[in-house]
């Protein structure tokens, strides 16, 4: 198969870039927060990592169930259905409507999970204050999921890199004010990286309505959610999204579950893993971006029915991927020192075992990268394609059967470290990746022959 950079990749990455931005932009805001909370001492850094975990985890699982908006938006769009875009968003903003007060129910009393789990009081009393100021924030936050959906299903990438761009330096400063009590407001410590978000999802999903509500280009979209009719796509947003959402959250389910057994080891383990997994999220924000320009052009290409081109899509985004993370791990290699002084100093002793266990991760962590880049890629190929049990399966199959046991028992009670925990990683990234390449070439040849 040959490729043309002008045909192939340049097309790609005119959606990817925007949405690469935009995902390198909001992974820094976990970063930035993981910054702040770290010089509050590393008993407040694990007391993040379990609300970051599980924050990920319910997060993935709703904006993977939303990822379907864009591809039935893309799959109307290439097919000129205006009509159905415009239901496909209302009944996804109706589906919105549904999952708040399940969620924040779950936000509200999270830390018994923490306590159930056999975590420390004393993380888990920290943990609660943080998981209070993030439930209030939930709904907007997905509001601003539907609305990001609408405008990747009709390719306008940049629309969503530009709100980005203005608004993560107000989640920054919210959180940088509210954590340390900046400029007259108070020192709300850990809480205040909570509220911090809150506050500014409430402003940015506000703004964005009004915007899009008065844009000539996309209020036919937006007034058409309070016109009444009989939902026709929540059914469909589940059908194609649950499976996806499930493979998110049985993913991130892992991360959390792997937070909580470094918790177990020590808060010292668990403070160097969160140091590792604050740059695994940002190199891995970049791929997944990625991801979703792959499943918005496949989607595009099937409603024009182009499979062959459809399929070199798939592979044009799977090289960029891996390209890009081979990069990132050159400094997880050769200079870990740069990336762990952002959180600690290096020459103070008290860090020493801290410094040392965040360098042994960030080493396996750059394998586990390069092969995630692949498998990911992989996954929005097949969601463009519009399968996504058989992602879901491999997900439950290689992280849950092979990964969640085999670094437990070489972690705890042989007693191998949190190292363990990472090559168990490796191994099921691989394991995946050869499933999902002979899936993709399955289902594209189905779908050539039909």
């Amino acid at each position: 198969m040959s490729f043309s950079f002008k045909a192939d990749f340049n097309p790609l990455l005119k959606l990817a870039i925007p949405l690469i931005l935009t995902g390198a932009v909001q992974s820094s805001l976990g970063f930035f927060e993981n910054v702040f909370l770290a010089k509050l001492g590393p008993h407040v850094l694990a007391a993040s990592a379990l609300v970051s975990w599980l924050f990920f985890t319910m997060i993935s699982l709703v904006f993977g169930v939303f990822s379907s908006i864009h591809v039935l938006i893309s799959h109307s769009h290439g097919a000129n259905d205006q009509k159905n875009i415009t239901q496909v968003l209302r009944d996804a903003f109706l589906f919105a409507i549904m999952l708040t007060p399940i969620t924040f129910f779950i936000f509200w009393n999270a830390h018994d999970i923490f306590l159930w789990f056999g975590q420390k009081p004393e993380l888990t009393s920290l943990a609660k204050l943080y998981l209070h100021g993030l439930a209030w924030g939930l709904f907007p936050k997905f509001i601003l999921i539907v609305m990001f959906e609408l405008l990747i299903g009709l390719g306008h990438t940049r629309i969503i890199m530009i709100f980005t761009l203005l608004s993560t330096p107000l989640y920054i400063l919210f959180s940088y004010v509210l954590i340390f009590g900046k400029f007259g407001f108070p020192m709300l410590e850990i809480a205040g990286a909570g509220w911090g978000m809150t506050v500014a999802d409430w402003i940015i999903a506000t703004v964005v309505c009004i915007l899009m509500w008065f844009s000539q280009r996309y209020r036919q979209y937006v007034r058409s959610i309070f016109s009444w009719a009989k939902p026709k796509y929540i059914w469909e947003i589940i059908h194609i999204g649950l499976p996806v959402g499930l493979m998110l959250c049985v993913e991130t389910g892992y991360f959390f579950l792997m937070t909580i057994s470094m918790g177990w080891i020590g808060v010292t383990t668990l403070a160097a893993n969160q140091i590792a997994m604050q740059y695994l999220g940002m190199a891995t924000s970049v791929v997944f971006s990625t991801t979703v320009a792959i499943s918005a052009r496949i989607g595009y290409f099937l409603g024009k029915n182009e499979i062959k081109n459809a399929e070199k899509a798939a592979y044009a985004g799977v090289i960029f991927c891996v390209i890009y993370t081979v990069i990132i791990a050159q400094f997880y290699w050769f200079s870990p020192g740069l990336l762990i002084a952002i959180d600690f100093n290096l020459s103070n002793p008290h860090h020493s075992e801290v410094i040392q266990l965040a360098t042994s991760f960030l080493f396996i962590c750059a394998f586990f990268q390069i092969l995630e880049a692949v498998r990911l890629s992989l996954f929005g190929a097949l969601r463009g394609l519009k399968d996504t049990r058989f992602t879901l399966m491999t997900s439950v199959i290689c992280f849950w059967c092979i990964a969640l046991p085999a670094g437990y028992l070489l972690s705890i009670p042989f007693n191998f470290g949190g190292q363990a925990f990472w090559w168990a990683m490796v191994a099921s990234a691989l394991c995946s990746t050869i499933l999902l390449i002979r899936r993709f070439k399955i289902v594209i040849l189905k779908r050539g022959i039909s």
